[in-house]
């Protein structure tokens, strides 16, 4: 018998005296069980001893049921107490670099994928959409959209129409991704239109604009809904709660704050404030109970930027968490599926992981050496999509 291996049955011996020992004192004292934890305890230190030179493992000894986890087991269900928790590292791979678009001045801004993870509809300043093979990263179809360029792109939950804002004349246009033909131009804004989205329902759209004003629109039969008079500056950014309950906006210039509306009165719930500078980036998670805002930030220095990322409650409007730990301002913002992954595209060209159960970093990888104007992630949250100011765009496959 090797030395290994005589260790090794010692402390079985000893681990499993430990065990019975408290087993035999739990059974006859039942009263005091601070002593059977302690007995218990002192095998487990034996077997952190033994397995001192292995993987990182928890051991959780509860009275005389002694319990190996293995953490990087995604088999094991056994409830872990918060402390306890390995963070999740993803790997990041580059998979596809998409380069279509011309390079002008503020690059692509808006990038978008279709509900069944096949296709990357992208708008740039270059006055194009264009339509990709999200997995081969072949283009399919490039369409001469608006005069003025592009700044945002809704793709609706069946796949079939998109959205997109124009950047200095009051457009909004609807168009039909089976036909590539355009079913509306019409804003009704009266000025340029910033943002749009479209609701998790398919029936809904939103725009936001310079003019200060939030209209809803009827996704199918194109008709306004509705106008709200929501900021004092412009408006930079619209999202729908998945559970239809609000809609949120973001102030650009000297606003500042972010407004919770509620769908069914068109009123104010909350207003948010806390931002130094405009609200460039809003992202709502998928069990629509809380809300990530990114903003320009308060520049402390030439390159970097505090107070730029914050959580709230999408219920109650509290501030949360302020993610001091990001230093550049931010431009783009994606939450996982599950809700737990904070995906953020900063200004000097990373993108930044963040966990939203530990309110802590995970990864940061380089995109480019500009900032990173639009994000967009597949429904299963394995394929990321990001564009830049230089025009460029990046996928990614997060494993």
């Amino acid at each position: 018998m090797t030395a290994a291996t005589n260790q090794k049955s010692i402390f079985h011996l000893d681990l499993r005296g430990c065990v019975e020992a408290a087993s035999i004192y739990k059974r006859s004292r039942p009263i005091q069980w601070e002593l059977c934890y302690v007995i218990a305890f002192l095998g487990t230190m034996k077997l952190l001893n033994f397995l001192k030179s292995r993987p990182v493992i928890i051991v959780l000894a509860i009275a005389v049921n002694i319990t190996v986890i293995d953490v990087h087991s995604s088999s094991s269900n056994f409830p872990m107490d918060k402390s306890t928790i390995t963070q999740f590292q993803p790997q990041i791979q580059l998979v596809h670099t998409l380069t279509g678009h011309k390079k002008v001045t503020f690059g692509v801004r808006a990038v978008a994928i279709s509900s069944d993870g096949q296709t990357l509809i992208s708008g740039g300043r270059d006055d194009t959409i264009k339509v990709w093979n999200l997995r081969t990263g072949k283009l399919l179809r490039s369409l001469n959209a608006h005069s003025d360029g592009i700044t945002s792109i809704a793709i609706s939950p069946d796949g079939n129409r998109i959205v997109t804002g124009g950047i200095s004349t009051p457009t909004m246009k609807v168009w039909d991704l089976r036909t590539f033909l355009m079913l509306n131009s019409d804003s009704g804004h009266t000025q340029a239109v910033e943002t749009v989205a479209i609701s998790s329902d398919g029936k809904l759209i939103a725009s936001g604009s310079d003019d200060r004003t939030i209209k809803l629109w009827d996704l199918h039969t194109l008709k306004l809904l509705d106008t709200i008079a929501a900021h004092s500056g412009f408006v930079s950014k619209v999202a729908f709660s998945p559970d239809m309950q609000t809609l949120v906006s973001a102030g650009g210039g000297d606003d500042n704050t972010i407004r919770l509306i509620d769908l069914q009165t068109k009123k104010t719930r909350h207003i948010l404030k806390g931002h130094k500078t405009g609200v460039d980036a809003i992202a709502i998670t998928p069990d629509s109970k809380k809300l990530v805002t990114g903003s320009f930030g308060q520049l402390v220095s030439r390159n970097r930027a505090i107070s730029t990322l914050k959580l709230w409650n999408l219920q109650t409007g509290k501030l949360l968490h302020d993610f001091t730990d990001n230093f550049s301002s931010v431009e783009s913002l994606a939450i996982s599926p599950d809700g737990k992954i904070l995906i953020c595209g900063n200004y000097d060209g990373t993108i930044k992981l963040w966990s939203l159960e530990t309110l802590k970093p995970l990864h940061t990888f380089e995109d480019g050496s500009s900032s990173v104007l639009g994000l967009a992630l597949s429904r299963d949250g394995k394929t990321l999509a990001s564009s830049n100011e230089d025009s460029t765009i990046h996928i990614w496959q997060i494993k």
